[in-house]
């Protein structure tokens, strides 16, 4: 047991160490940004309870993820501290991003769910000031269209006196704090991920968001890097299903979309890797719904499906796939996928069966 303990710290240490090395490369490229510029943001339509809405994502300029600009490298599979800026922002600058983005959505697209990113964590103190904070959180409890906020942050950041502020200030809305827990695994976690916190950290974190009746969004990482196709279906399935027991409100599943600078992208590049197939992803949602309760939703929006950096099929049915799994967020019925069928689900299978062994047999 201590052999393969130390066997594993030390493939751990030698992947965060090329993930630092790539994040040290993405800084280099990192942009000067105009502070004063609004938020980047898109619209889609979600669902709200019974209701649908209209999802309004704003990614607020910050200095980026503290786990990231850390000496521990930040996660294999993200690149999102290249959005950040080299300056820190203003808590005047922050706020003003945040609404000139509110005004893209108009009375017509109500209700809506407002979720606040930073590619790093809206609760870190670092990237948003504890004023800049209170006022965006005041200005969307003034407005009566908003009936969801989803917050994204590290688990490390979450505790009583901020959740005691946000429901105080956001009243009677639903809330939830979006957290990537990625996997239930902490040797995935970790090893392939490099994501820097442990399942007790998560489920403290829950556990706190509960007291003030604030829900948790977890994130689900499809294919993490050193997973075969069929242990990233299998390591995804009972990620959802352990987080539904654990008791969150929302899981959100995330195929890996091959992004700059990261230990994925070398992957990617050696052809080592490749992103998770739309069948992987459609059975994944399958599975996991009609394994947990109703009352946890189940999400997907894969980012840049259909492409080769992104979670993809043979390409001729591509565009089929995204569309029912989009419509799968909404509806949360598994038979939105029946009518899905293309000549590449026998290759897709015959990966299931006959791809080498993982790193996951190994840790």
């Amino acid at each position: 047991m201590i052999a393969m303990a130390n066997q594993n710290n030390i493939l751990r240490d030698a992947i965060a160490e090329i993930a630092r090395t790539a994040r040290k490369d993405s800084i280099k490229k990192r942009k000067k940004r105009d502070l004063s510029r609004p938020a980047s943001k898109w619209i889609v339509p979600t669902r709200l309870g019974n209701k649908i809405g209209t999802a309004l994502s704003i990614v607020l300029s910050t200095v980026g993820c503290s786990h990231a600009s850390s000496e521990s490298g930040g996660c294999t599979m993200c690149s999102y501290l290249l959005d950040g800026t080299e300056e820190p922002p203003t808590s005047e600058q922050i706020v003003h991003q945040f609404q000139t983005a509110m005004h893209a959505v108009d009375d017509k697209e109500s209700p809506i769910s407002v979720k606040l990113y930073t590619s790093g964590s809206f609760l870190d103190s670092r990237e948003v000031s504890d004023s800049a904070r209170s006022e965006i959180l005041q200005k969307i409890s003034e407005d009566d269209r908003v009936e969801q906020v989803v917050i994204e942050s590290r688990p490390e950041y979450v505790n009583d006196s901020l959740m005691s502020d946000i429901r105080c200030i956001l009243g009677d809305r639903i809330v939830e704090i979006g957290i990537g827990l990625e996997s239930i695994s902490d040797s995935i976690r970790s090893i392939c991920i490099n994501k820097g916190f442990t399942l007790d950290d998560f489920t403290k974190a829950l556990e706190t968001c509960k007291e003030y009746n604030i829900g948790i969004r977890a994130y689900v990482l499809v294919k993490p890097p050193f997973l075969t196709e069929r242990d990233a279906l299998l390591d995804s399935v009972s990620t959802i299903v352990k987080a539904a027991e654990l008791g969150v409100s929302t899981v959100s599943v995330n195929p890996v979309n091959v992004q700059s600078y990261t230990l994925v992208e070398k992957l990617w590049r050696a052809r080592d890797y490749r992103p998770p197939w739309l069948w992987t992803v459609v059975e994944i949602l399958k599975q996991a719904r009609e394994a947990v309760d109703s009352q946890v939703t189940i999400v997907c929006d894969p980012v840049a499906a259909g492409k080769s950096r992104g979670t993809h099929n043979c390409g001729d049915c591509d565009t089929s796939f995204v569309k029912a799994i989009r419509s799968f967020s909404l509806e949360q019925n598994p038979i939105v996928f029946g009518s899905l069928s293309c000549d590449c689900k026998r290759e897709w299978q015959h990966i299931l069966s006959h791809e080498d062994v993982s790193l996951m047999h190994h840790i």
